[in-house]
């Protein structure tokens, strides 16, 4: 039993670890990819209305971030549907900038699946 709290210490640090650091990714491209994300979606409405209404602090950055992962995953809205102009943009938008929003959402999303299966475990152990 002793060689099972271990695993599930080692696992608990390293899945917490992995959190750490996604957390340091997602901070890094909002305060420093942003702008080139944004650069390359001009024609696109709820990004450029969002940029000049949430600001430039940490939290008006994340959410732009978060809106433009939503945006570039497929979840376009209805304003989008009626921007060609902006589904353009999105078409077009360059893969490796894509990578810098899309991976530390995914990695977001995979590290919280983690936590709930690893409190599930705790109550087993």
């Amino acid at each position: 039993m002793n060689e099972t709290k271990l695993l599930y210490a080692a696992v608990a640090v390293v899945l917490f670890t992995l959190i750490f650091i996604n957390l340091a990714v997602m901070a890094y491209v909002s305060l420093f990819k942003l702008d080139e994300i944004e650069s390359h979606l001009t024609h696109c409405y709820l990004v450029q209305s969002n940029r000049r209404d949430m600001g430039n602090g940490l939290y008006g950055r994340r959410y732009r971030l978060s809106q433009i992962t939503a945006i570039l995953r497929g979840r376009a809205s209805v304003l989008l549907i009626n921007n060609p102009q902006a589904l353009e943009d999105i078409r077009r938008f360059p893969p490796h900038l894509r990578r810098w929003v899309i991976i530390p959402f995914r990695m977001a999303a995979f590290s919280f699946g983690g936590v709930l299966v690893l409190g599930v475990l705790s109550e087993c152990l």
